[in-house]
């Protein structure tokens, strides 16, 4: 997928009219998260659980409706007829997908991962806390990106919602097994930031995974000479 193939300039509209499409809902799910913030920053136990609770919610249902948004209902509105009506190769509209809703996604993702470093960093929470939540926070990640991958190759709406629902059950076995690890697990009431073996392995694993998600996905649109 060479970039010199690229129409930069249509991948460039396609990312203007996804972002335009959801600057609305964005600005909703950002407030949502300063909410979700404020409340684990609050010092008391039942404002932490609730707000970490709606933090995951939230950052989930971000990505999957911009997602949702920019590949789903594209294909149901019958809005991607008119795309290949453009001068657009599936080259261009793959690089326009993954601008878009990576762009997208980022503004929730470091708005969350940047307010819950500083919460754990300067309030009175244990700074123990901080790589189990960036490995949560990492895991998170993965499943945004392989649910992005899954929605640009499989054009069923019902195996796309599928896989995003099996994806996001993933989170509480995946949180539980992150506790049972004790070198994970053992620095979280303390003031310890550890980044041992096994959080680091972890999130290589997680980005390994992510990575080859990607490259599949690009080599299978590199196949592509049509959308059909």
């Amino acid at each position: 997928m060479s970039r010199s193939t690229l129409n930069m300039d249509i991948i460039k509209l396609l990312v203007i009219k996804d972002w335009q499409l959801y600057q609305k809902q964005l600005a909703a799910y950002v407030v949502g998260l300063l909410v979700a913030l404020t409340l684990i920053g609050a010092g008391k136990p039942w404002s932490f659980y609730i707000g970490a609770l709606l933090l995951l919610v939230l950052l989930f249902a971000a990505g999957g409706f911009a997602i949702g948004s920019s590949l789903m209902n594209e294909r149901k509105e019958q809005t991607l007829p008119f795309i290949m009506s453009l001068p657009v190769t599936p080259a261009d509209f793959f690089w326009a997908k993954i601008l878009s809703n990576f762009s997208i996604y980022l503004v929730p993702f470091v708005l969350v991962v940047g307010g819950m470093a500083y919460i754990v960093l300067f309030t009175p929470l244990p700074d123990g806390l901080l790589v189990y939540s960036l490995l949560i926070f990492a895991f998170m990640f993965m499943v945004f990106c392989l649910t992005l991958c899954i929605a640009l190759v499989v054009e069923s709406e019902g195996w796309n919602i599928f896989a995003m629902i099996a994806l996001m059950t993933m989170l509480n076995p995946y949180i539980f097994g992150l506790a049972r690890i004790e070198e994970i697990s053992a620095p979280i009431k303390t003031n310890n930031i550890v980044w041992s073996a096994s959080a680091v392995s972890i999130l290589a694993v997680e980005f390994l995974i992510t990575a080859v998600s990607f490259a599949v996905t690009s080599w299978i649109y590199r196949r592509k000479s049509s959308f059909l």
